[in-house]
């Protein structure tokens, strides 16, 4: 957290707004069923597979601000790690079947 300090050109480093920024995040889940040989020849079919996918399921984590992966002002390596409020990021999920005949 930056403020200003008597000089205009200067800046006065806080600590008061410092977090953990630990986490632990699930990102990228892949389930899928394929169906036996068996059944799939009574529906004349050769293969049958079905699916989904997630990312970004869950973040784990303590940090009050959207996201703990925070985004910085890359030009500025003064401040790494400074949250500048970036969007979190979105959850996702894919769902799928594959058939073969």
């Amino acid at each position: 957290m930056w403020s200003h300090s008597t000089s205009s050109t200067s800046f006065v480093l806080h600590s008061w707004a410092i977090e953990d920024g630990s986490f632990l995040r699930i990102n990228n889940v892949s389930l899928g069923y394929t169906f036996a040989s068996s059944l799939l020849r009574k529906m004349k079919m050769q293969r049958a597979r079905v699916y989904v996918t997630g990312t970004n399921l869950a973040v784990f984590t303590k940090y009050t601000g959207y996201d703990p992966e925070v985004s910085t002002r890359r030009g500025n390596p003064v401040t790494p790690g400074v949250d500048y409020s970036g969007y979190p990021r979105s959850r996702t999920f894919i769902f799928g079947l594959n058939l073969t005949f």
